[in-house]
């Protein structure tokens, strides 16, 4: 039997057949590979918020790695509130790095103030933090929430330091206190840090859970959340329902540093790009500006810092969200701020249980009465409070004395500013 004898043309055609052919069966490998790849990416950006887990890597810390490997100073800053400010899993996490990373020069910058959350992280984090130039921030702010402005400070902060340094790195530390220990064990994420979250994902920051591993121990019977008292063959975590023991942080030490290590290889050495904000009114321009950008009248007196019992009382944390402080005993004083922006807040300390201040933005008919008790009985506490948001643009707010307690004055210092002062 003869075959039919193929010409020139057809034997072209069946040889660019067979190069096809080669071609899918030598490369369907690295197709797949980059297929795998890509979808392995957009898993980063797309975790559940809702869903809680000790660690998302995300697009992990590689320019902070690569600064501890080139040995030389590397600046790791901790904002956040007391649990940060506390001689825990700050310092005994720095310690670990040292020991790890010995060729470089780890300078700390403890950005720590107690009872403060996102939104004052937001409007402090330029002078506290960025005037330093972190190569690390850790974001610590779960606990003490964002004052009602959670979605638009966390990012805020996290455009700001981008806006200084994009090879900046991000780390969030969620730390716990005990109205999450439910959620945290049922998998859920409390609904602040599901909020961080979502901003974690929309910009690939690696995100640390330090509470699920102490509520995984706490549902075990191998831990007592809190406690007074040592309890046999159990870790007392708080005495507070909040403040970890020194037993505690060593756990949040712990978690912190697995991390690390689970993360050191991630990620390429690059600048960070920013999106377009999440938030239209995110607090990218947050800022805390001193007393004297503000008009007082004739009734206030500047405090002295050294020797003015009520601003010394606890003087850590007023000093530093007060700095440069005024002071008046009575009634009428004012205080006016004139800014470009949307919202608006004072630094202060309340005396008493019955203060009351009362602010006037732009000629409102109706001005903000605002309660000013003093919880703290038998401390002088520094506090911080905000005014509605404005629409955007040009506005001046008129803060007024309405009830002062008798023989006490009101102390106002910073004042928090989203957007920009107008002389």
């Amino acid at each position: 039997m003869q075959f039919p004898v193929i010409g020139n043309e057809r034997q072209k055609q069946m040889k660019q057949k067979l190069s096809v052919v080669l071609a899918v069966a030598l490369f369907a490998p690295l197709v797949a590979l980059y297929a795998a790849e890509a979808v392995r990416t957009n898993a980063i950006s797309e975790h559940d918020p809702k869903v809680a887990e000790e660690l998302r890597v995300r697009d992990g810390l590689p320019n902070f790695f690569a600064k501890l490997a080139a040995g030389g100073p590397v600046r790791i800053a901790y904002l956040g509130g007391s649990i940060t400010a506390a001689n825990g899993w700050r310092p005994k996490s720095l310690a670990w790095f040292k020991e790890q990373f010995p060729r470089a020069e780890l300078v700390e910058i403890n950005a720590a103030i107690s009872g403060t959350g996102s939104d004052y992280g937001a409007c402090r984090i330029g002078e506290d933090v960025l005037s330093k130039n972190p190569d690390l921030v850790f974001m610590e702010h779960r606990v003490n929430g964002g004052g009602g402005f959670e979605a638009k400070s966390v990012e805020g902060i996290v455009r700001q330091i981008w806006k200084k340094n994009p090879r900046t790195d991000i780390c969030l530390i969620y730390t716990v206190s005990q109205n999450m220990l439910k959620d945290l064990q049922a998998g859920k994420q409390p609904w602040f840090g599901a909020i961080m979250e979502s901003v974690a994902n929309t910009y690939g920051i690696p995100s640390i859970d330090l509470g699920v591993e102490i509520a995984k121990r706490e549902k075990a019977g191998e831990l007592i959340f809190k406690g007074d008292s040592p309890v046999a063959g159990k870790l007392v975590f708080s005495k507070d329902g909040t403040h970890p023991g020194d037993e505690g942080h060593n756990i949040y030490r712990d978690v912190i540093t697995r991390s690390m290590l689970a993360m050191k290889s991630t990620g390429k050495v690059q600048a960070h790009t920013l999106p377009a904000p999440r938030e239209t009114r995110c607090w990218e321009t947050a800022s805390l500006k001193p007393a004297a950008k503000a008009m007082f009248s004739a009734g206030w007196k500047p405090v002295d810092t050294k020797t003015d019992a009520v601003y010394r009382d606890d003087f850590g944390r007023t000093d530093a969200m007060l700095r440069g402080a005024m002071k008046c005993d009575r009634v009428g004083e004012t205080v006016t701020v004139k800014w470009n922006g949307t919202t608006i807040g004072f630094s202060d300390i309340p005396q008493g249980q019955t203060m009351e201040v009362e602010v006037t933005i732009d000629d409102a008919q109706t001005p903000v009465v605002i309660k000013r008790p003093q919880y703290e009985m038998n401390r002088r506490y520094a506090r911080f409070f905000y005014l509605p948001e404005q629409a955007p643009g040009e506005h001046t707010a008129v803060l007024s004395m309405k009830t002062l307690t008798d023989g006490l004055s009101y102390y106002c210092g910073q004042i928090s500013i989203i957007g920009s002062t107008v002389p």
